[in-house]
């Protein structure tokens, strides 16, 4: 089987917030940092009585929703800042997969290089709605997008013959 793997912007948009916010749930800690400032903020509003406790709260308030604000906005910056670079609009050939059943490695290929990786040294594979990410070491992943697939049930089937179901998620 041999998948000659096309990728657009809108594919590495995605990836790179699947890996972030999904995968490695780099969201948690800024998501925390507000729950407690809130929560803080919160605390100081029912003591209202108190002198300073409303503009403690206020700050606290401001500064617990601001940060993750401001992370999230960066983080989304980021991204876009991101795919631009790598120059995929118009979408374009990046490098082919070949892979098959009686095989114990899969190859990947570019204009550049060559590559081989045995099956049982790949790290995970996720399939998700609109491509399968194919991650050969803990940062590194391959994006299989459907749309270059012929057959997605076969492809996944076997990727997951491969790997076994342990080091495989489906999307939910």
């Amino acid at each position: 089987m041999t998948i000659a793997v096309k990728l657009s912007e809108q594919h590495y948009r995605q990836f790179l917030i699947f890996n972030i916010l999904k995968r490695l749930k780099l969201y948690r800690s800024p998501v925390i940092f507000a729950s407690i400032l809130t929560f803080s903020a919160i605390i100081c509003f029912v003591m209202y009585q108190v002198e300073g406790a409303v503009l403690l709260g206020t700050v606290l308030l401001v500064v617990g929703l601001g940060v993750p604000v401001v992370y999230f906005a960066s983080f989304f910056a980021s991204v876009k800042k991101q795919v631009k670079l790598q120059k995929l609009n118009p979408p374009k050939l990046v490098y082919t997969l070949q892979f098959s059943e009686d095989s114990d490695a899969v190859a990947i290929s570019n204009e550049k290089e060559q590559a081989s990786y045995r099956w049982q040294d790949v790290y995970h594979a996720y399939f998700e709605k609109e491509c399968i990410y194919l991650f050969i070491t803990r940062d590194r992943a391959f994006l299989i997008p459907y749309e270059v697939v012929e057959d997605k049930d076969a492809v996944c089937n076997l990727i997951t013959s491969k790997l076994g179901r342990n080091r495989c998620t489906q999307s939910r």
